[in-house]
């Protein structure tokens, strides 16, 4: 993503870092939150022909949000050159970590 190359443009790999750290923490959230509606959207019976319902809708957003958010992390872990040790916080349910 060009945005990303150019607004990164000059830092240093300590700086760098500490940037693709966030973001890796970023869209773990992001990632637990559609994981989160998934269930509720299975399960909402309120479609009808002319929409999906509430529960898909806000799912489907959810994803959005978050494949948007891969692909600007993807750019920052290419610039940086290696995947930096990012633990699991552990707040997090064990259930819902995985990235």
């Amino acid at each position: 993503m060009r945005p990303v190359v150019g607004l990164t443009e000059g830092l240093t790999k300590k700086d760098l870092e500490q940037l693709t750290i966030e973001a890796i923490r970023a869209h773990r959230v992001l990632r637990d939150e559609a994981e989160a509606l998934h269930p509720p959207y299975v399960e909402d019976q309120s479609a009808t022909c002319d929409t999906v319902g509430s529960a898909r809708l806000a799912w489907i957003s959810a994803m959005l949000k978050m494949h948007a958010h891969q692909a600007a992390l993807s750019t920052l872990l290419d610039l940086l050159g290696y995947i930096p040790d990012v633990p699991e916080d552990r707040k997090t349910p064990r259930s819902i970590r995985s990235a």
